[in-house]
């Protein structure tokens, strides 16, 4: 079973401090509440720089998880239920994808699930079986050692050691319970609590790709030693 975690994902709501710059006067007055609002820059750049957000390079990016759970839930592998997928975001929060979800490809349908996500921690099929479920301030190194028990870590990131993926993908076959890491963030670098915890870290391209690019070729090349 291959586990993937979108490590440092750019999902959250709208901080408090930041909610309460002028730009969002007008939100204020409609009554909406900050957890009401997924931290988007495409709405919230200029509060976001004029607040000087902790790092706000790597912040208000939900759109990348999107496309990126899209990407991976849309694989054999997952359907056939060999890889799982755990998603730690940025504030240390930690969601559980059950195995047989589909994420809307609409955004607006995404934002709200989210945003039901984040109020409820879970969102249940009519069937009863839970199908995301987030725990509150999960660090990174619980989630490797407690939750998922992981015999090998790797990373993959542009500071890493360069290693065609097809060779990684093979090298995961020597473990029976291996996890990669791919960021969640439009720029930057894993958190330090992130990038301490892998084993191994490797780069797979001379120019940075989006976390989508790297999800497909990973689970691609890894479907291709384990499905026939």
């Amino acid at each position: 079973m291959l586990n993937l975690i979108i490590a440092d994902a750019s999902l959250e709501t709208i901080p408090i401090d930041l909610y309460k710059h002028h730009s969002f006067k007008k939100i204020r007055h409609s009554g909406k509440k900050p957890d009401d609002i997924l931290l988007d820059r495409s709405f919230h750049h200029f509060a976001m720089v004029a607040t000087n957000l902790d790092n706000r390079h790597k912040r208000g990016r939900p759109d990348i998880l999107h496309i990126a759970l899209i990407n991976a839930l849309a694989t054999p592998l997952y359907q056939n239920n060999l890889i799982r997928v755990f998603i730690h975001t940025i504030n240390d929060n930690v969601i559980f994808v059950g195995s047989t979800v589909r994420i809307p490809k609409s955004y607006l349908r995404f934002e709200g699930l989210m945003l039901n996500l984040l109020k409820n921690r879970k969102i249940i099929s009519n069937e009863g079986q839970i199908l995301l479920e987030m725990r509150d301030h999960t660090k990174f190194d619980y989630l490797l050692r407690e939750i998922i028990k992981a015999d090998i870590v790797v990373g993959l990131s542009t500071t890493g050691i360069y290693r065609k993926l097809e060779l990684i993908a093979t090298d995961l076959l020597e473990f029976s319970n291996p996890c990669m890491v791919v960021g969640g963030f439009p720029k930057g670098y894993f958190s330090d609590g992130v990038d301490s915890s892998f084993n191994k870290k490797y780069s797979i391209s001379n120019v940075g790709l989006e976390s989508q690019v790297v999800i497909s070729r990973l689970i691609y090349e890894y479907e291709k030693n384990v499905l026939a």
